[in-house]
């Protein structure tokens, strides 16, 4: 979450008292809302979904994450929204030659947006064999990599980038909450509604959501992610993939709290 202090300042909490914060319902938000004198101002979730998260060790053990939400971040200019949308467009059309169609949804988050893949549009059978993130990284990777040059052609100038952000603890602006420095609010479409967008359903006073967000077909990401991960491989800093030659994430977390 960011806060807000008393300067006005942005301060970002993951963690009260060494435990992830969780929303378990609306109501036990209201206790998050001021924390040491800072007001919230954004609300973020994780792109890992958890089987355990009571604790920080639990966010950096691989065991324990049960889905991924592979997500192209698209980085733009609010300004220059339409080139934002059509770098969006190039990807859902892509996906959609892969049959991924209903998991698929936009999410519109400040600046620019977030094409994401509900994360049980992998199967339980696909998810048994390969890791959620590898998964996600490699669609991801995969997707960019082919459309790279699409991506240029479209934006010409560089100000809208598409980059792949999966890692082990990436968090995304939560629907319906605040940027963290734009007045405007994070808002869902589904993809057919992305030639209909304009920045009046990102405003605070007549905001747009589609709730629909939610709708996936399981397995409907299979074909895509065996594709990716022969291509790719799965995410480059997962100690299956690489000797390790540095300090073990595990005494990196046990040095961190001790030292905090």
């Amino acid at each position: 979450m960011h806060y807000v202090d008393a300067s006005g300042e942005l301060v970002f909490r993951r963690y009260i008292q060494r435990k992830p914060i969780r929303i378990m319902q609306p109501e036990s938000l209201v206790r998050f809302m001021q924390l040491k004198g800072c007001c919230l101002r954004s609300v973020y979730a994780t792109a890992n979904c958890y089987g355990t998260i009571t604790s920080v060790e639990d966010v950096y053990d691989l065991s324990n994450i049960r889905y991924c939400t592979p997500t192209w971040d698209v980085d733009g200019v609010l300004s220059n929204w339409n080139e934002t949308v059509a770098v969006a467009k190039e990807i859902v059309s892509f996906l959609n030659s892969w049959g991924v169609e209903k998991s698929l949804y936009i999410k519109w988050s400040g600046n620019g947006c977030h094409v994401h893949i509900h994360e049980e549009a992998l199967s339980e059978a696909l998810l048994k064999k390969r890791h959620p993130l590898d998964l996600a990284y490699a669609v991801v990777e995969y997707v960019n990599s082919t459309l790279s040059q699409k991506f240029r052609e479209l934006s010409p100038s560089g100000k809208t980038a598409v980059e792949n952000k999966m890692d082990i603890t990436r968090v995304f602006t939560s629907p319906l909450s605040l940027n963290r420095k734009l007045d405007v609010v994070c808002v869902c479409m589904k993809p057919y509604q992305l030639s209909d967008f304009s920045v009046e359903w990102i405003s605070p006073s007549g905001f747009r959501h589609d709730t629909s967000w939610r709708e996936f077909l399981e397995g409907e990401a299979d074909e895509l992610a065996e594709a990716a991960y022969k291509k790719v491989g799965g995410y480059p800093a997962s100690p299956r993939r690489r000797r390790r030659k540095s300090m073990p994430l595990d005494k990196h977390i046990k040095k961190w709290l001790e030292r905090e």
